[in-house]
């Protein structure tokens, strides 16, 4: 009769019959896992996966010890039986219970963890060595702007002099050595003719005429001698002679070097000889060449 057992180890399933079991006293090797069982503790009649109640099994009478044998004989040693699967064998069984040909043991359930990234790893460049700089490229910069700040120096001599008076004596001396010379300022706008006069200095010879001046330096600076433009009109207020006059001529061959002093006076006195020509009036004009 065909039979159903369980192993109790894995619970595969087998098929077997009371005579198999007859000879091994019951006891099984699960060809499973190998696991040797008792198989009468989960034999059934009926297909475990019916909900029918299994048959009842009535023990088996143990086999009669036939007459005539010796009354000491060595029971056999216990014989276990081998179950092996076979396609017929075995049955579906329920999806947590389901015997593959090939049987996995169950494997200890590890939480799966989200790899840690790896770590990040920051290159830090090696310290820079500080850059030497060459003391000749130093001492080369340092003459071209020493340079430099005297070739502004001596173009902008004249102005320099003027913004600093207290440097013209120095400029000066300087250039004596260069053969060159500091020209005062020279600020025609700002000069003016106070006062004017021509007078004849003898009725009796009407040409010989002399002309009496003030210049006026309003600037806050000293500043060059001007020159001086003499205008004579005639009486229908017409050009009749013009001269240019330079410093040393209305200064008589005063040192002009010195300039006009910053908000200074000076009284020119010049004599002119017109000849022929009779002046009826006169302008003064005042600038720098």
């Amino acid at each position: 009769m065909t039979m159903f057992t369980r192993c109790t180890h894995c619970e595969a399933t087998f098929r077997v019959t009371l005579e198999q079991l007859q000879t091994s006293s019951g006891q099984v090797r699960c060809g499973v896992c190998q696991n040797v069982f008792d198989a009468f503790v989960a034999l059934s009649a009926s297909d475990p996966r019916n909900g029918t109640e299994p048959l009842a099994m009535e023990p088996v009478p143990a086999p009669a010890v036939a007459e005539g044998l010796p009354p000491r004989l060595e029971e056999p040693a216990e014989q276990v039986l081998d179950l092996e699967l076979t396609a017929n064998d075995q049955l579906p069984r329920e999806p947590d219970l389901v015997v593959e040909a090939e049987y996995e043991p169950p494997r200890a359930i590890v939480e799966e963890r989200p790899a840690a990234p790896p770590p990040v790893r920051h290159d830090i460049a090696p310290p820079r060595e500080p850059e030497r700089t060459s003391l000749l490229l130093v001492a080369s910069a340092v003459l071209l702007l020493v340079t430099l700040a005297l070739q502004g120096l001596f173009t902008f001599r004249a102005e320099v002099a003027a913004a600093v008076p207290e440097s013209r004596p120095m400029l000066e001396a300087a250039c004596v050595q260069l053969g060159c010379d500091v020209p005062l300022p020279r600020l025609a706008d700002r000069l003016s003719i106070e006062a004017s006069d021509l007078q004849a200095l003898d009725a009796s010879r009407p040409g010989r005429v002399v002309l009496s001046a003030t210049i006026r330096n309003r600037a806050t600076t000293l500043q060059a001698w001007p020159m001086l433009e003499l205008t004579l009109t005639n009486s229908r207020d017409q050009v009749a002679a013009r001269k240019v006059f330079t410093p040393e001529e209305y200064l008589d061959g005063a040192d002009t070097s010195r300039g006009l002093a910053a908000n200074g006076e000076a009284a020119i006195r010049l004599r002119l000889d017109t000849g022929d020509i009779i002046a009826a009036g006169y302008r003064i004009y005042l600038f720098h060449p």
